[in-house]
C-alpha cells in the first residue's frame, strides 16, 4: 500500500515551507501509526508518502479506511488541509535489506498515481478477495490500468470508504466543490483568440498546450508542450493538469482554482490560464462554457 499526501506542492506554496513540512510530517506519522495498529509493516517513507505491506487483505483495506477517516477529523489541527490518496495491490514481493521489490510494488505505485485526494484505489484481486461484507459491499469498479509488460489491462476498483449519506451530503452541499448539482453538460466550448472550439461528449482526450500536435495550440513561455487534458467522463468534462507550472481556473462565481497534476470537473463558465494566474487582459486566457 502506498499512501501519499495529495497536493503537497500546493501546501508548501500556500502555507510556507516550515508549516507545510510540519503538517506533512505529522500526517505521515499518523499514517504509520494507523498502519501498524492494523498489523501493517512500514517499509519506508518516500518524501510525502509511505510504503507499507500487510499479510492480511482485510486489515490492509481497513487500515486505508482508518487513514482516510483520521484525515477527515476536523477536530485535529494536524489534519486540516491534508488529504491522502491511497493505492494498493496484492501479490508476492521480494523482501531484501529492509526494502521490498517486485511487480506487485510497481503496480501498487501505478494504482496510487491514479488516485486523487481522499480516494482509496486497489486492483481487482483485492476487491474480489476481501472477506468482510462491509468491505466487499463498498468496492466500486473505477478504471483500467495498462501496465508495461502485461498484455491485458488491470481492472482498478475504488473503495467507497465514506458513508453513503456523507457522499450525498458532499454532492449537494456545494456547487463549487461538487458540480454534480449541475445538469449533465452536452458539450464544452472553449473560446481562444476569437475562435470557438467545441468539445463533444464522445471526445476521449482533448489536449491543450504549446505542442504542435495539440488539439488546441496555446502560446506562452510558461506553457508545457502537453499542458492539460480534457476528457468527458460520466456526464462531466474533466480537466487534468499535466504540466510543470500548473493550470489556473477562475469560475464565473469568482472561485480561484489551482491545479498541478490534479483534475477538476468544470461547470458553468469561466476562464482557464495555462502556467500563470488568470488575467483577463492576457490574450492567452481561454474562456470556457458548459452547454
Amino acid at each position: 500500500m502506498f499512501a501519499d499526501v495529495a497536493g503537497s506542492t500546493a501546501m508548501y506554496e500556500n502555507m510556507g515551507d516550515d508549516l507545510a513540512r510540519e503538517r506533512i510530517s505529522k500526517a505521515l506519522n499518523s499514517l504509520i501509526s494507523i498502519s501498524r495498529r492494523h498489523n501493517g509493516n512500514l517499509v519506508k517513507t518516500i518524501g510525502d508518502e509511505i510504503l507499507v505491506y500487510f499479510t492480511d487483505i482485510d486489515m490492509a483495506v481497513f487500515a486505508a479506511k482508518a487513514i482516510q477517516e483520521a484525515m477527515e477529523d476536523d477536530r485535529s489541527p494536524e489534519t486540516i488541509g491534508v488529504s491522502i490518496r491511497i493505492g494498493m495491490q496484492y501479490g508476492s514481493t521480494i523482501l531484501e535489506n529492509d526494502d521490498v521489490f517486485g511487480d506487485t510494488v510497481n503496480v501498487a505505485a501505478r494504482v496510487a498515481s491514479m488516485a486523487k485526494a481522499r480516494q482509496i484505489l486497489c486492483t481487482q484481486e483485492i476487491a474480489f478477495m476481501v472477506k468482510s461484507g462491509e468491505l466487499s459491499n463498498n468496492m466500486r469498479p473505477f478504471d483500467r490500468l495498462r501496465v508495461k509488460g502485461k498484455n491485458e489491462q488491470l481492472d482498478v476498483y475504488l473503495y467507497a470508504w465514506e458513508e453513503e449519506g456523507d457522499i450525498t451530503n458532499m454532492a449537494t452541499a456545494s456547487s463549487f466543490t461538487n458540480p454534480a448539482r449541475h445538469d449533465q453538460v452536452k458539450k464544452l466550448v472553449l473560446k481562444y483568440e476569437g475562435k470557438s472550439h467545441t468539445i463533444e461528449t464522445d471526445t476521449t482526450s482533448y489536449i491543450l498546450g504549446r505542442g504542435k500536435d495539440c488539439d488546441l495550440l496555446v502560446k506562452g513561455d510558461l506553457i508545457s508542450r502537453h499542458h492539460l487534458k480534457i476528457e468527458h467522463r460520466r456526464g462531466k468534462f474533466i480537466i487534468t493538469d499535466q504540466s510543470t507550472n500548473g493550470t489556473f481556473i477562475r469560475t464565473a462565481e469568482g472561485q480561484e482554482i489551482f491545479l498541478r497534476r490534479e483534475e477538476f470537473t468544470v461547470f458553468g463558465s469561466g476562464y482557464i490560464s495555462l502556467g500563470k494566474k488568470v488575467d483577463l487582459s492576457d490574450e492567452n486566457v481561454i474562456h470556457f462554457l458548459c452547454e
